[in-house]
Parts: C-alpha cells; structure tokens; sequence
C-alpha cells in the first residue's frame, strides 16, 4: 500500500463504482468515502469564480464542508485573496498550498476571524486538483486537510478520480441542476441580456416597449430567482447556468 491509505487497484475500484452514480447525492457520498480513506474531513468541487464572484458558496458545485463553516469563512474574506485560483488560470496539474502559503496570498496575515475558524477545523492545507470535461467546462476539487503528505504517485491517483467523478457528475446534470430549478419567462430573459449587453433599465425599457418600473420588476424578480444580491451577479449566474449568452 502506498502513502495515504491508497492501494494500486483501489483506483480501479473507484472508477468501478461511478457507474452506479445517478444524483449528485450518490456523487456527494461517493467523493466524501474517497477523501475520507486518504486523511481528507472536508472537500469542495468550485467552478473557478469570476470577478463578481467573491464567496465559496457562490462557486460551489458539491461540498460536504459544514454550511456554518462555509459561511464564516465567507464573512471573513474574499475567495479572491486565494492565489491558487489565479494559479488554476493556466495550470492543469494538482498541486498544494499549506496554510502559510495560502496567508502569504492574502498579503500575510488572515484576518482575526479566519484565523480563529481556521484553528477550530484544524486546516493545516489545501490539495487543489484542476478539472475539465469535453465540453470545456472547467473547475477544481479541493480537498482540506490538518494533517496529509501525499506523494507524486498519489495525487495523480487522485487527480485520475476527480476527473472522472467531474465527468461522470457533468454527464449525470450534477452540474446543471440549478438550472433546472430556474424558469425564466422571456421578458426576464430579454431584460437580462439587455443589462448584459450595458444596457440601462430606462434604456431596455426603450428597446422592449416597456415601462422603467416594469424592467426593474423583471430584474428584481429574476435576482431573487437566481439568489444574487444584485443584477450584475445576476448575470454572471444567468451566463454561468447558460440561461443567457
């Protein structure tokens, strides 16, 4: 057996078993036996965050990190702070960042709050595993640990799982499923490409024969749909979900 619990067939085993995943709860249970056996409490699949994208709970596909732990971590800081999503920009190779590295990203120091939650969860680093399917869709696996130091032979296992556990997730509509919660009639559609196009409410009004307050109550409506704090993030959800282009 080699370092972390792995076994050289367990990998066959894993890829065995994604064929009787069918939800992304299967999924969920699935991921979280796999990093439990190799020293992992906690892991997140993230889509990588786009500027107005500035929590773990705006990029978060699947995770079985606590929702309180989710949330503080959010209230104390930016997603942005964390180098290693300007590093997954133009790296497909797994890699890790200790708790210091991931300070030194933050300008040196994490803020009172992160520090204090960081010490309750015991997060010592991070293992980041790049994703991708044939469609071009990309995103990372991250997987949390107090204490694990896995070698070369086992992070390409691992990285071997989590892509195809993201295919099998993408071909499954893991990825989608919100989607699939978000109806949006046509006038919300128009009026959210408008404002993706830079188009103002008095301006979409022209455009579609509507009135001001009419396109801000289609917008309004829609940012509740979506959960967005405001239409930018609207669209950038909507594009996101691919409800826009």
């Amino acid at each position: 057996m080699s370092e972390g619990g792995w076994a050289g067939d367990a990998s066959e085993n894993d890829l065995a078993a994604l064929e009787r995943l069918k939800s992304r709860d299967d999924v969920l249970a699935h991921m979280t036996r796999i990093t439990a056996a190799r020293g992992f409490p906690f892991f997140l699949l993230c889509t990588l965050p786009t500027v107005d994208q500035t929590k773990y709970s705006e990029i978060a596909v699947l995770s079985n990190v606590p929702d309180d732990v989710t949330q503080r971590y959010d209230d104390s800081g930016s997603v942005h702070e964390n180098q290693a999503f300007v590093m997954l920009r133009t790296t497909t190779t797994p890699f890790r960042m200790t708790a210091d590295e991931c300070r030194e990203s933050a300008g040196g120091l994490f803020s009172p709050e992160r520090e204090t939650l960081l010490q309750e969860v015991e997060f010592c680093e991070a293992y980041f595993f790049p994703v991708h399917d044939a469609a071009g869709g990309r995103a990372v696996f991250i997987f949390l640990s107090g204490d694990a130091d896995l070698s070369i032979e086992v992070m390409t296992d691992l990285h071997m799982i989590c892509l195809h556990v993201y295919n099998r997730l993408v071909g499954i509509g893991g990825m989608d499923q919100e989607t699939e919660k978000v109806d949006l009639s046509d006038r919300e559609i128009q009026c959210l490409n408008w404002t993706a196009a830079g188009k103002t409410s008095s301006e979409i009004a022209d455009i579609l024969g509507l009135s001001e307050h009419t396109v801000n109550h289609y917008l309004n409506h829609v940012a509740k749909k979506l959960d967005a704090a405001n239409r930018v993030q609207a669209v950038v959800k909507a594009m996101r979900l691919g409800l826009i282009s």
